[in-house]
């Protein structure tokens, strides 16, 4: 036997054993579940022990939407989060300056205006940095603050129109105030330009890091561009891909991905290919059945349906691929149910991504169709507090991410981050399930929300029986926890200390 983790308390994830005191591993599966004293007696000479002293072991955490590469960039940029005020985020940005190439972009995320008690402005940020291009992100949200020097080199001006779904503040005198809102933001961020792909792997690999020490031992790795393939490949030649990677692409990336070569399909495969029906619901392009009730002309936007929508469902399909169907309006989401419905493929999984505005037949329909719904549950949050979801909505916020109503019907529903749009602590995304309030009678147990991101999540890409749960055969994932998420209180979880996760019976990032 290689490792014996005993005198821990495990939550299996099986209904037919859901606690255990060890677990034994044995050639990157699991050798044996049950108590302490029945591990021991399979312990011999080689057996690496780790006494847990009653830390709790989970099946290992599952993020069935990360967009790795762009957390990557994220970690090279000026973190605000500990700004709390106007004159603090200067100083940081001034010594960001001092220690950037003059011409040089700066960026950075993580301000919040409820901290700095107003805005940041164009004028606050040339103060601290006249010669940088900036443009610097808020911590939850598609908003952005720049400076003049960005806005000049984006040749953006009080006269550029904004963009379908997007908007940029002005003052009374119809000057910009540098804050670009959901698609204005783009304007900006088109005039940054790429970093080297070097950088880009460097960073790239730092993010996989920060992934292994929240816990996570799979992700399903959402690409947006076609270096992201070059940097996976990369990556994986040099093994320097420690946890799984579930590759998912879009459309147009389909025949690249399909070009992606692994020594070992357990670390690293191509699973899935998105397809997007609609727009999101922070710029009212989520397709809606009736109108939004502050905008009642608006319905939002259909990207893809009908014809159109079955061939792209035919041609993942044919490719041999799992469709992930990304819909966030309940018009959007019964689009791509028209066309599951009509679908017969056998081994194939269909899943929803991001469904947030639901109703009751839109529920049976999607158990009926043992189609998986996959979100991230920290946006539940923002599109309540920052998108004011129920002024948008009205009576049709309390389906908005109906969690326990999708429980208790027999959905199954995946968790994931969108990080870096939100964070990527999944015990965040746990504890926003827990701990909901915006409509609480759709919170979920705390065994719910991990399951979400465990035997869920495996079930999301057809994996249930090599992880997802700990028992004999399956793969040796293993999270390590110092707290009990059933134990904690629910508005703590997110403070869950991580000690370890093990990755086919390898410990990475030992402190136990």
């Amino acid at each position: 036997m290689d490792l014996a983790l005993i005198n821990a308390n495990v939550i299996t994830m099986r209904p037919d054993q859901p606690k255990a005191e060890a677990v034994a591993v044995k050639d990157g599966r699991i050798l044996k579940v049950g108590t302490t004293q029945q591990i021991k007696q399979l312990i011999d000479k080689t057996t690496d022990i780790r006494d847990l002293h009653g830390k709790t072991v989970v099946p290992g955490l599952i993020d069935t939407h990360i967009h790795v590469a762009d957390f990557g960039r994220c970690l090279m940029w000026l973190d605000l989060t500990a700004a709390n005020s106007i004159p603090e985020l200067q100083k940081m940005l001034k010594q960001k300056a001092q220690e950037t190439q003059a011409g040089k972009w700066i960026i950075g995320q993580g301000w919040n205006e409820k901290r700095l008690k107003r805005l940041p402005t164009t004028a606050d940020l040339d103060i601290a940095a006249p010669v940088n291009p900036v443009i610097l992100y808020r911590e939850t949200a598609m908003i952005c603050v720049t400076n003049t020097a960005a806005q000049k080199l984006a040749g953006v001006t009080d006269q550029t129109q904004t963009p379908p779904g997007g908007s940029i503040d002005k003052n009374s005198q119809g000057e910009l105030t540098g804050v670009f809102r959901d698609t204005a933001a783009t304007l900006i961020w088109q005039a940054v330009p790429e970093p080297t792909i070097e950088d880009l792997t460097d960073a790239t690999q730092l993010a996989l890091q920060k992934i292994v020490e929240a816990g996570l031992t799979s992700i399903h790795w959402l690409v947006l561009s076609p270096v992201e393939l070059d940097i996976i490949q990369k990556l994986s030649n040099q093994n320097k891909i420690v946890i799984r990677v579930n590759v998912v692409v879009p459309e147009n990336l389909l025949e690249k991905a399909q070009k992606l070569q692994t020594s070992d399909p357990s670390m690293l495969r191509f699973g899935g290919v998105t397809i997007n029906v609609d727009g999101y619901l922070d710029s009212k392009e989520a397709a809606l059945i009736e109108p939004y009730s502050d905008d009642p002309n608006n319905t939002g936007k259909l990207l893809c349906g009908g014809e159109a929508l079955v061939g792209s469902v035919r041609r993942v399909l044919e490719a041999e691929l799992q469709p992930i169907i990304v819909a966030m309006g309940d018009r959007a989401i019964d689009e791509a149910l028209k066309v599951i419905e009509e679908t017969s493929h056998v081994g194939v999984r269909f899943r929803i991504e991001q469904a947030a505005i639901l109703n009751k037949r839109l529920v049976e329909r999607l158990k009926k169709q043992r189609v998986v719904v996959s979100i991230q549950p920290k946006m539940i949050s923002t599109e309540f507090t920052v998108w004011s979801a129920q002024q948008r909505l009205g009576e049709r916020a309390r389906w908005l991410h109906p969690l326990k109503s999708l429980v208790n019907a027999g959905v199954k529903v995946a968790g994931g981050s969108d990080c870096p749009m939100e964070p990527l602590n999944p015990f965040l995304g746990m504890q926003e399930a827990v701990f909901r309030q915006a409509f609480p009678e759709q919170s979920l147990s705390a065994l719910d929300a991990l399951r979400m991101y465990t035997l869920d999540a495996a079930y999301s890409t057809g994996e249930e029986c090599v992880k997802g749960s700990i028992e004999e055969e399956k793969l040796a994932d293993l999270t390590v926890l110092a707290s009990n998420p059933e134990m904690v209180a629910p508005n703590m979880i997110k403070d869950i200390k991580v000690n370890a996760v093990v990755v086919g019976g390898k410990i990475i990032g030992d402190d136990l």
